[in-house]
């Protein structure tokens, strides 16, 4: 009761005391990437469900990874059966897949025995992880906005906000500009990157000024925005 014995590769037994070690121990040191994910995040969109992704995808890997074992037969049809996936999701933040690989990673080596890589590999990278969100590695002080302004329709629009935007922000360009309320207004779209003691208030008030109280529309995080 405590073996399993692998019909298709006799010489592979795969004991009950083996698996219950690989998932205990991916689900663990899974829930400290998670965590550390958690931690380290800068983004707009922070998603929960992801932190669990993270942990279940550590766990399903070490499990397969004991299924396949030495059979290259087997790793090969694995491959084909999985290839159906579709993910139709993308990746809003390159840090994501970073986090990805390290979950598989950690369920690869605790899929195959080597409990001491995934200890260590979770231990160094998450420290990693860590450091590098405390020292601010590679921002550049300037975080960026989206500002949406609408204005009463008029033929000359694009240098309307210039002298206003160039007094709160660093960088900034036009995105868009569409019509809105039958073709009465026009909304534009604007892309600015601010520095820290930035005042969202002030812009407003000071955009609100030029723009007959029309809407004025502040958009993003200090650090990622979608469009």
């Amino acid at each position: 009761m405590n073996q399993i014995q692998n019909f298709s590769d006799p010489g592979q037994v795969i004991t009950v005391a083996s698996i219950s070690t690989c998932l205990v121990l991916s689900f663990l040191l899974s829930l400290v990437v998670a965590k550390t994910y958690q931690i380290t995040y800068r983004g707009a969109s922070f998603s929960p469900s992801f932190m669990v992704t993270l942990v279940m995808c550590s766990m399903v890997i070490g499990a397969v990874m004991l299924i396949i074992g030495s059979n290259i037969a087997r790793a090969f049809s694995l491959v084909g059966a999985l290839s159906i996936i579709r993910f139709r999701n993308a990746v809003k933040d390159p840090r994501d897949v970073a986090y990805i690989f390290l979950s598989m990673g950690i369920g690869m080596a605790c899929g195959t025995g080597f409990y001491t890589v995934a200890i260590v590999l979770t231990t160094i990278t998450c420290g990693a992880s860590i450091l590098l969100a405390l020292v601010e590695f590679g921002e550049h002080g300037l975080t960026e906005r989206l500002v949406r302004v609408q204005i009463p329709l008029t033929n000359d629009f694009e240098g309307i906000f210039d002298d206003t935007l160039k007094l709160h922000s660093e960088q900034f360009s036009l995105v868009s500009a569409e019509t809105t309320r039958m073709g009465t207004e026009l909304e534009l779209t604007f892309s600015i990157k601010v520095p820290k003691k930035f005042s969202a208030a002030k812009l407003i008030e000071d955009l609100s000024a030029l723009n007959s109280n029309l809407r004025v529309q502040v958009v993003g995080s200090n650090h990622l925005i979608d469009l």
